[in-house]
This record gives C-alpha cells, structure tokens and sequence, in this order.
C-alpha cells in the first residue's frame, strides 16, 4: 500500500524577507541530510525519486517547494522515520554523528566544464541578486500600506462580537476533549508570492480533513489573531496543533491545523479566496462584526490601489529574479557528470529506512 504526499512551500518571500522553518523541521527530524552544491534542477530529480521510492515502501510524506519555480524541490521529509533531505543555505548541520549528515555532490560535476562556464555564472548570479533585493525592497513597502489598510478597518470592528464568535467555536469544534499528554507544536508554511501571483497549497493540506473553517473578514479584523488564539486553547486541551503562517507577512498566521480533531481553520480573503466545496467545509464570517457604516471607503480605495500596485511591481521582480536563476541552474546542470550522479542517486535511495 503507498504512502501520501503532503505539499507545503519551503520558503516565501515576505514584507520582512526570505521566511522558511527550515530551522524548525530540522529540530522535528531524527535524521537529516543536508545536500550541499550549486544550485540545481537535477537535485529535484533525485528528491523526487527518494520521494517516490519512500511512498512505494508506504512512507508518508511531506514535500517542500521553490515558488520561484514550479516543482523545484527544496526538500523531502518523511514522517513515518522523521528523515529530512534537504537543500537550503539556511540551515546547516549541528549534530554531527547524531543525525545530520553532509552530502556533497560538487564531485558530480565535471571540474574543466564548470571552470569554463564559472565566469559567466558569477556574472549572472551577481547582476540576478540586484532582482532579488528589489523584490524585496518593494514587498516591504507593500506591507507598509497593507498595514494602513488594516488601520482603516479596525475602528470598525467589534472586538466583543468577534471574541463571543471565538468563545462559539472553541465550544463547538474542542469543547470537552483533554488529552493527557503534551501536545506538539509545529510550523509550516503554505504559501508564497509566485512568477504568476500568490499561490498556496491548502487543497493538498486539507486534503485528508474533515472540518475546513474558512474565515470571512477585512485586512485588520483580527483574523489572525483569532486563529492563534484558537490553536493556544487547543494546546492547552492537550491537542497538537499545526501554525500555517502567512507567505506575505512573517509574522501572521494564515491557517492552524488540529490534526486529531480532523480540522483547519484558514484565512479564506483575498489574495486566497476560499469557498465551502465540500462537506465539512463552514464559513466563520466576521462581517456582521463590521460596522460598514464607519468606514472610510473613498480612502480605503485608495489604499488598497497603492498596495496592489506595490505588490504588482514586486512581482515583476521576483519573476525577474526567478527567470534567470532558471538560466543560472541550467548552466550549473549542464556541467554534471552524468555516471557521477547515477552512483549518488543510487546512494541516496540506499539511505531511505
């Protein structure tokens, strides 16, 4: 019987930089190893057949994403063994002989064709980062205006009524239930500012859930908040819980997942609209909680064409960027020594428990 993959993204560009939780899955894994070499599409290759050689043992799964490029892989992580393979420069190893590992491949590109092209790439990489830090630059102007969006709307929103909503579904959705054990926090992250917009990979995390709360609400009304105030009672009924973070802003929250109450609650506002599909799926609407009457429509209009506009122009830097770091791993995986690869593949899979 195979196994399932779960899709998260590894990283997100953010109005306060790269985000990832590298750092964190490495602490959840027993055992990790860290392939380090020039950036690469072939490295997605060989994850993707550690990938699909743990789900035909039946290994359960989770799979980690570039946005920048569609199905690059940053890393694979099994969770039946809690075995983490993984490329980033975030993170390196710190438990040697205790369950990290290195694993090199700057042996499987030929040396005399890496020399040739090594100028040109240095080039490209140093004019490509110019892309990089304007992206950023921009989102973080973008995050400045989505912040006096949000300004805008919260002298119109009725924390009373939006606290009595939070209290109904705590009673509703954990009620009763206490498990005696420690529950188990853990973070990912869902989605990203992509080439083509943002993107998220709720429908491969919901996949298997029961129960899907989408709220309804305004920039500023507390939607994240609310969500980790539900996760903090979950935990304290003893309830593992899963913090989606946002891909646009590092420090809110986009969805919690209760993995043994078969539940999600996300943000379901745009730029992720989300509408009940399926059984199961509820909407959490904060509107009635809104008083319209207060707000300044004419100025948030304005507002909103400020960031949209910002967000526009980051996105055309970060397509910028990822176009030619495609260029970039091309010219790093046309040096490749082809057998010398073969034998680290076959080694890699000989790893999977």
């Amino acid at each position: 019987m195979g196994g399932t993959i779960t899709h998260y993204m590894g990283k997100s560009y953010t109005g306060q930089g790269v985000k990832n939780f590298y750092k964190e899955l490495i602490q959840e894994a027993k055992k990790v190893y860290f392939f380090k070499g020039p950036t690469s599409y072939r490295l997605t290759e060989l994850l993707k057949e550690i990938g699909y050689a743990a789900i035909r043992r039946g290994k359960n799964m989770e799979w980690f994403y570039d946005p920048l490029h569609e199905e690059l892989l940053e890393a694979v992580y099994i969770l039946d063994t809690k075995t983490l393979y993984l490329q980033t420069d975030a993170a390196d190893p710190t438990y040697y002989g205790a369950g990290h590992e290195w694993v090199p491949y700057y042996e499987a590109y030929d040396e005399e064709r890496l020399k040739d092209l090594g100028p040109l790439i240095r080039d490209k990489q140093i004019a490509n980062d110019v892309w990089l830090t304007k992206g950023l630059r921009t989102l973080s102007k973008a995050k400045t205006i989505h912040d006096e969006w949000e300004q805008l709307i919260q002298p119109a929103i009725d924390w009373d009524g939006i606290n009595g909503l939070l209290a109904v579904l705590k009673k509703k959705c954990i009620g009763n239930v206490h498990l005696q054990k420690t529950p188990k926090v853990t973070h990912r992250l869902m989605g990203s500012l992509t080439p083509v917009g943002a993107q998220d990979t709720l429908k491969s995390i919901s996949k298997n859930l029961k129960s899907r709360l989408y709220i309804k609400g305004l920039p500023g009304c507390g939607k994240s908040s609310f969500m980790k105030k539900f996760g903090e009672e979950a935990k304290l009924h003893g309830l593992d819980i899963r913090f989606i973070w946002c891909g646009l802003d590092a420090n809110s929250v986009d969805g919690i997942v209760i993995p043994e109450l078969q539940l999600c609650m996300v943000d379901a506002t745009s730029p992720h609209i989300y509408d009940p599909e399926r059984d199961g799926d509820e909407i959490v609407d904060f509107f009635p909680h809104i008083e319209q009457t207060l707000l300044d429509e004419k100025k948030i209009v304005e507002v909103k064409q400020r960031y949209v506009n910002e967000m526009e122009l980051a996105q055309d830097y970060i397509s910028t960027y990822a176009g030619d770091s495609k260029t970039i791993k091309m010219l790093y995986d046309s040096t490749i020594d082809e057998d010398k690869w073969t034998t680290l593949q076959d080694k890699m899979i000989a790893t999977i428990e």
